[in-house]
């Protein structure tokens, strides 16, 4: 069965794949040849040679999961076809994921090669002109030294905290544009109607905080109730150590940024439910971000952009630690000023009149309401 299905998928993309048939050069145009050649990597023969072993790879490492290889035996034609399979990946092995992170790992990190060598290859690149990198030591080709960690350590730093400042703001950006589109659409509404409107925000704004008081991020309190409920250790005492291990993922000694983010799930359950009308799924990816930003704060003391064992075994012996002072939820924050607010309403409303001037807008006779603009929005 193993080597059937693999037969069937290799197949199934290459028959999906086809490439237009190829045309001969007009020797009579000459120049066309110094055009940069477009066509899709997919046509390259080491492209196609090394996908297939990628795809191999995938499929020997979910075949080690029993029940995912009995769901694939038994699966119909269309639901691989459609990729419909695919969402039985929550429910396979913990092992079996960490191998196919690892695989995923290997291929991006091998297609980035593939694509500066395809480059380079196509714009005659002198490599020397390239703008040096900031994060090792030139001076030193050979060895890593105490500067190279020094550059990686502030390099990876500086872009973690303009990432953060990025998300910040976009999200910032996303709640006034809410706010604006309310009020847009009140102005077109008769008073009864907009009266019944500000009822309805208000009262999921309401439904919204009525919720269970949350753990402040990191303390003992928060972690054991992932210890409980996450971990389902409750007939065992908790326990840092195996804590730690339990969450690190990849095994390679330190918890990285999706490790940490992974440890506020419950949390989030408590203040969002999927689905809910009063629930923003992009407020509560924000407010995992901020959970995330203040464990790093407090226990990533070298401020490399992962946490150690050792740095949170230290902070597991802080006093702090003992204490759960709670948090203050997105709902209770000032997310920007009225003045910021003032300043983007007058430019989205710009905009919209050059929208409406060049025909792409009917001039409406006192509102514009437009759909929220998400793909302003990245998640960071």
């Amino acid at each position: 069965m193993r080597y059937l299905l693999l037969l069937f998928l290799v197949v199934l993309i290459i028959q999906t794949s086809v490439a237009p048939p190829v045309e001969k050069k007009n020797e009579d145009h000459k120049d066309k040849e110094n055009e940069v050649d477009d066509s899709d990597d997919s046509e390259n023969p080491e492209y196609q040679m090394e996908y297939h072993r990628y795809l191999k790879e995938v499929i020997q490492a979910l075949e080690r999961d029993p029940e995912f290889r009995a769901k694939l035996e038994n699966a119909k034609e269309e639901d691989i076809r459609t990729g419909k399979i695919a969402h039985e990946l929550q429910f396979v092995d913990h092992k079996v994921r960490t191998k196919l992170d690892e695989l995923k790992r290997q291929e991006l990190e091998r297609l980035r090669h593939l694509a500066t060598k395809e480059y380079n290859h196509r714009n005659d690149l002198d490599i020397d002109h390239l703008k040096i990198a900031e994060h090792l030591d030139h001076s030193n080709a050979h060895t890593f030294e105490i500067d190279d960690l020094k550059k990686l350590i502030a390099k990876t730093t500086k872009d973690l905290a303009e990432a953060d400042k990025r998300r910040r703001q976009q999200f910032k950006e996303y709640e006034m544009q809410k706010k604006f589109e309310e009020e847009q659409k009140m102005k077109g509404m008769k008073e009864e109607e907009r009266k019944k409107y500000e009822e309805e925000l208000e009262a999921m704004k309401k439904k919204h905080k009525d919720h269970k008081p949350l753990h402040h991020p990191g303390s003992k309190q928060q972690l054991e109730e992932v210890w409980e409920k996450q971990d389902h250790m409750e007939d065992q005492e908790f326990d840092p150590k195996t804590f730690f291990h339990l969450h690190d993922l990849d095994g390679n000694g330190y918890w990285d940024q999706d490790e940490v983010k992974a440890l506020f799930l419950k949390e989030l359950d408590k203040l969002y439910t999927e689905g809910a009308p009063e629930d923003d799924i992009y407020e509560r990816r924000e407010e995992m971000e901020r959970m995330r930003e203040h464990v790093f704060n407090e226990a990533d003391f070298d401020r490399d952009g992962v946490i150690s064992y050792q740095e949170f075994l230290v902070q597991t012996m802080k006093p702090d630690f003992q204490q759960d002072e709670g948090w203050q939820g997105l709902d209770e924050q000032q997310i920007y000023s009225q003045q910021e607010y003032e300043a983007f309403q007058k430019h989205r409303q710009e905009e919209i009149q050059k929208m409406v001037a060049k025909g792409m807008l009917p001039p409406p006779p006192d509102t514009v309401h437009l759909p929220v603009q998400h793909e302003q929005v990245s998640n960071c």
